[in-house]
C-alpha cells in the first residue's frame, strides 16, 4: 500500500491575515531574473531571482513554542523542543457542527471521538476541524468568529496524551477569550499548538501521520511550519 501526501497549510503571502497585534506579512522581490542577468555578474545567460520575507513567527500556519507562553527561565524555544514532536501519529475530530464564537466542551471531544471510533493516544497530535477556514477565510469573519477549547476540553485532549492541538483557526482557544485557557494549560502541562491550519476536511474522521517541522529559529517564541498529513493511499 502507498500513500499520499495532504497539505493541511495556509500560503505565505503579502496581507495574508494575521492575529491582532503581529506584524504584517510581506514577500518582496528583492532580485529579478532581468536585473540579475544585466548585472554583469554572470556568463552564459545565467540568471536569478530572490524574495525577502517579512513576517512573524506566529503568521500564517505556525507552532507556538513552550516559551511563548511561558516566562519562566528555561522555557523552551523552538529550537530546544525535540523534532519528534513534530513528526507524530494524529487524528483530526468533526467539530464543524460548532456554532461561531463557542467553547468545545469535554463532551464535544468524546462525541467527536465516538463518531469516527477514534481514540487518543499518548504522543498524538490532535487536530480540531471546525470548518472556520472553510467558511470564512479571506472574511473579517476569519479573526473574529471561531470557536475553541474550554480550559476542560483542553485539560482532557492533553491529559489522554496528545502533545499538541492544532485547529484552523487563529487560534485553539475561542475568539471571545481575554485569558486563554487553552494556552494556559499548554503553558502548564508544557505541551505545544499550532494555529492558522488551512483545509483540514481530507483528515477528518482520520488517524494519519502528522508532519509539521518547525524552522530552527535560535530562542525562537515559535515557527511557520509546513503542516503535511500522510495518508495510506487505498487505491494503490
Amino acid at each position: 500500500m502507498g500513500y499520499k501526501l495532504i497539505d493541511l497549510s495556509q500560503e505565505i503571502f503579502t496581507g495574508a491575515p494575521v492575529w491582532p497585534g503581529h506584524p504584517e506579512t510581506k514577500v518582496t522581490v528583492v532580485a529579478t531574473h532581468e536585473e540579475t542577468r544585466a548585472s554583469g555578474r554572470f556568463t552564459e545567460d545565467y540568471s536569478y531571482t530572490a524574495e525577502k520575507i517579512e513576517m512573524s513567527t506566529h503568521g500564517t500556519t505556525h507552532v507556538d513554542s513552550i516559551s511563548h507562553i511561558d516566562p519562566r527561565p528555561g522555557a523552551p524555544s523552538i529550537d530546544q523542543i525535540p523534532l519528534d514532536w513534530f513528526y507524530t501519529e494524529a487524528i483530526c475530530l468533526d467539530l464543524s457542527h460548532v456554532p461561531p464564537k463557542t467553547y468545545y466542551t469535554v463532551e464535544m471531544i468524546k462525541e467527536a471521538l465516538a463518531k469516527h471510533g477514534l481514540e487518543i493516544k499518548k504522543g498524538d497530535t490532535v487536530l480540531l476541524y471546525s470548518g472556520h477556514y472553510v467558511r470564512t477565510w479571506g472574511t473579517p469573519a476569519w479573526l473574529t468568529d471561531y470557536p475553541g477549547l474550554s480550559r476542560e476540553a483542553a485539560e482532557y485532549i492533553y491529559g489522554q496524551g496528545a502533545i499538541n492541538i492544532g485547529q484552523d483557526a487563529p487560534s485553539h482557544d475561542c475568539a471571545l477569550t481575554t485569558s486563554y485557557p487553552a494556552h494556559q494549560v499548554c503553558r502548564e502541562m508544557q505541551t505545544l499548538n499550532m494555529e492558522n491550519l488551512g483545509d483540514l476536511r481530507p483528515v477528518v474522521g482520520k488517524r494519519f501521520r502528522f508532519i509539521g517541522f518547525p524552522l530552527k529559529i535560535r530562542n525562537g517564541s515559535g515557527s511557520p511550519i509546513r503542516a503535511v498529513a500522510v495518508l495510506e493511499d487505498e487505491e494503490e
